[in-house]
């Protein structure tokens, strides 16, 4: 079928939280059509045997009766919703992870780190079944975890085995990788979201913001050799990662000083290390190293092809305050020509990652994402052209020129920094992440640092953060609130 209709459930009122999950048998390279209002989350797959999309939707006071998923391909699919109350109504999902196990009895979700206390975890557990008949019991659940169902989609060469489970959670941070089990070695995919609980300290967005910014402290690391990108930690509240543009040294600040706290190597060593991120990854959080620039690394010929490097956060309450640090590494090409680039971008929730050009010549540039699911570590992937950005003139070619991304933690809207300048990219009422990527930009207030490198915003929404790029310490950290 090419279409599949799921119920709502049973006593939903306006304000719960619906999480669906959906998988189909044989067709992986299948793409999904969602009814208005729902947004993936992610989607998991084998080689060609399943694949599961993970969807949510905030409800309204008018739900239909069932909802109708669309699909580019004709497949055996299966599909299920669950409801959830409670949950904050401004910004109600908190993390989310999932991946494939293959030929497992056990269905292995990845670690998630969670940024509000008293939250629900929503597992999803989804195998392939090639019996005539619904075994007595498909699928146990993680430990401590209650079952809304527990059923199959029979078919003797496409049938599917699907299970939803959730937990209460206590205390935010670091969470175990909740596996399940099944009596049967079959491949099988693994997806958790958890589900940030009303009157939790909350993210909001706000298209205000004062006209002077705040000098915070500075940053005095001899390690550290021409800042370059900022980002905010997932895992350790109240600090700031920033990275030397040259060499592999990052540090871990305080947000309130730019007092360091931790100073960190790289476990690989950049051609042009441009900007950096955190976001979801199969670690929990990850610290993502953008070595994507062309025209500045050492020593030359320029290269053709990039990478972008995956770190897990280092826990800074439990000591993790130096040392090498090491990863993976994502290598890509872009779809037409190389390209110089300065910012990158990861999804707080989808785990997408964004590139975005630099163009000192036109100002029109780039904006491209890694494809989903992420390749293999090593392996190298080809860029999916997003959108094009005239970036607005200014009194010089550099105030046109990115030099820095960053997506806002919980709304569909994100930053571009110019040398000169701040942007603020929104999508519309209603609109997808990426219809932001079309919206006109919207001016902000500039920190003046004459060569501004590094942008990143408040954890909860509430201003952004700014760093210039100089050859020696210090590196001034600027505050822009919002009113």
């Amino acid at each position: 079928m090419t279409s599949l209709s799921v119920p709502k459930p049973a006593g939903v009122v306006q304000g719960d939280v619906l999480i669906a999950r959906i998988a189909n048998r044989n067709h992986v390279e299948a793409v999904i059509s969602p009814p208005a209002g729902w947004t993936v989350l992610r989607s998991d797959q084998s080689a060609s045997a399943v694949k599961s999309w993970v969807l949510w939707k905030m409800a309204t006071g008018a739900e239909p009766a069932s909802y109708s998923f669309g699909f580019d391909v004709s497949a055996y699919v299966a599909g299920s919703i669950v409801a959830f109350s409670g949950a904050d109504p401004v910004n109600p999902i908190d993390a989310v992870s999932g991946q494939k196990n293959g030929n497992s009895a056990t269905l292995a979700a990845p670690a998630v780190t969670t940024t509000a206390a008293n939250g629900v975890a929503v597992w999803f557990g989804t195998q392939v079944w090639t019996g005539s008949a619904c075994p007595a019991s498909p699928i146990q659940p993680p430990a401590g975890f209650t079952e809304p169902f527990d059923t199959c989609l029979l078919s003797s060469s496409a049938g599917l085995l699907f299970d939803a489970a959730y937990a209460q959670l206590g205390a935010a941070g670091s969470q175990p990788g909740w596996s399940g089990s099944s009596p049967f070695p079959n491949t099988n995919t693994a997806q958790v979201v958890t589900l940030r609980p009303a009157g939790a300290p909350s993210c909001t967005a706000g298209d205000n913001f004062a006209s002077t910014f705040t000098t915070l402290g500075s940053l005095t690391s001899t390690d550290i050799v021409e800042i370059s990108g900022l980002a905010a930690s997932r895992v350790n509240p109240g600090i700031l990662y920033a990275h030397s543009e040259n060499n592999a040294n990052f540090v871990a600040i305080n947000k309130t000083n730019a007092a360091v706290v931790g100073s960190y190597v790289a476990g690989v060593f950049p051609w042009d290390w441009e900007d950096v991120a955190t976001g979801p990854c199969p670690a929990g959080s990850c610290i993502y190293m953008a070595d994507i620039g062309k025209s500045s690394g050492h020593p030359p010929p320029e290269p053709t092809t990039f990478a972008v490097y995956r770190m897990k956060e280092p826990n800074i309450a439990a000591g993790e305050t130096s040392g090498t640090v090491s990863g993976d590494r994502f290598p890509f090409q872009y779809p037409d020509t190389a390209q110089n680039a300065e910012a990158l971008m990861v999804h707080p929730t989808t785990g997408d990652i964004y590139v975005v050009t630099k163009n000192g010549t036109t100002g029109l540039s780039k904006a491209y994402k890694f494809p989903k699911p992420l390749p293999a570590p090593n392996t190298m992937s080809t860029l999916i052209h997003v959108a094009d950005l005239q970036m607005p003139p200014g009194a010089d070619v550099h105030a046109w020129e990115v030099t820095a991304g960053a997506i806002h933690p919980c709304a569909n809207r994100f930053l571009l920094r110019t040398y000169r300048a701040v942007y603020e990219y929104r999508a519309p009422a209603g609109g997808s992440f990426e219809s932001a990527f079309f919206a006109s930009p919207v001016a902000l207030t500039d920190t003046k640092e004459g060569q501004g490198e590094s942008i990143e915003y408040e954890p909860d929404g509430s201003g952004y953060f700014t760093m210039t790029e100089r050859e020696t310490a210090p590196y001034p950290l600027k505050r822009v609130a919002r009113q």
